[in-house]
């Protein structure tokens, strides 16, 4: 099964995990943001939307999408611009579709030591 996981991670954390992947020990899949506000902006809840009807419905049409989610094609279609830069979404023959079985959202919030 392919998780991706998405986080806010601060630098030193997501350099460590590159590294240990460079020496060769899997660390899954991650997005990380630098901070919560721009997590929130790649995904605001009506892109959250898209995500889940893709990964209800299956690889579809921008079109096809569009009416299904009863939305504006040319609004969708930036919506999913973002989300395929950030690899969130994939276009094959059969139309767009989420390249992972699950994502999930992780937020750690610490106590400062």
């Amino acid at each position: 099964m392919k998780i991706l996981t998405i986080e806010v991670a601060d630098r030193k954390t997501a350099n460590k995990r590159f590294l240990s992947a460079a020496r060769g020990k899997h660390q899954g899949e991650f997005l990380s943001f630098p901070d919560l506000d721009l997590l929130h902006k790649v995904l605001a809840p009506k892109r959250i939307h898209i995500l889940q009807e893709l990964q209800r419905i299956g690889p579809i049409r921008l079109r096809e999408l569009a009416r299904t989610l009863d939305v504006d094609a040319g609004n969708l279609q930036r919506d999913v611009k973002q989300l395929r830069d950030f690899g969130l979404v994939e276009e094959s023959g059969d139309g767009l579709f989420v390249p992972y079985d699950e994502i999930r959202l992780e937020l750690v919030i610490k106590r400062v030591a």
